[in-house]
């Protein structure tokens, strides 16, 4: 499998969620001497300890998606590996974060954290989930907007495609929602969005029909145009 990734923007993120946390925990400690050394200056300091605890949970929720191994993107490369050159998965430039192109079509893998039994019923996506300590409560939570969130990501990846490769209208960029949690538990029939854990996406990608796509030549012609 053809795999191309946005190193810069990997890179850009984790050196920034790291800065993010760490001027979060200067302005923390700065503000805690001062509360010590000028207590007076009270509003200041009051000033410092929000801004610090908004830049350390901003850096800290930046560093979960970036620096945080593995990242989004190795879990996706590693669940589809041993796949021909016929696939390409883009990180983090056809407009959506994970796109794959192969010769069932082009499809915007979208990842979903949520744990639990997935299901779909009567229009609707929901979790199951079970009891798990004092705080958490069993029962089934509905997904809102889980599948309009997933058709937006297509559509934005279907422009960017279409972008680079102009003559190619004609193709048209589906989503697939990926379940990567290990405690989630897929049972969806009849979606109008597909939907899979990321165990099973290999073996689901690949009994995929064809349909319109690019050949290798065109994904050589689109990795060259988006700056590989």
């Amino acid at each position: 499998m053809r795999q191309y990734i946005n190193r810069r923007m990997v890179k850009r993120n984790n050196n920034l969620s790291k800065a993010m946390i760490l001027i979060g925990l200067i302005l923390l400690i700065g503000a805690l001497v001062l509360s010590f050394t000028r207590p007076e200056t009270m509003n200041q300091l009051l000033i410092g300890v929000i801004v610090g605890t908004l830049f350390s949970q901003a850096g800290l929720a930046l560093n979960n998606r970036w620096g945080r191994q593995p990242r989004i993107d190795q879990i996706f490369d590693a669940s589809l590996k041993g796949l021909d050159n016929r696939y390409a998965i883009f990180h983090y430039k056809l407009g959506t974060s994970h796109a794959l192109i192969f010769p069932a079509g082009a499809f915007a893998l979208i990842p979903c954290q949520d744990e639990g039994e997935i299901t779909f019923v009567e229009g609707k996506w929901w979790k199951q989930v079970g009891k798990r300590g004092v705080f958490r409560r069993s029962g089934r939570k509905r997904l809102s907007r889980i599948e309009d969130s997933a058709k937006a990501q297509a559509r934005i990846m279907q422009r960017s495609l279409h972008k680079a490769l102009s003559e190619r209208t004609d193709i048209s960029v589906r989503p697939i929602l990926v379940f990567v949690s290990k405690d989630a538990l897929v049972k969806v029939d009849h979606a109008p969005v597909l939907a899979v854990h990321i165990k099973k996406l290999k073996s689901v990608v690949r009994r995929l029909p064809s349909n319109k796509s690019l050949d290798a030549v065109e994904i050589e012609r689109l990795a060259k145009a988006v700056g590989f």
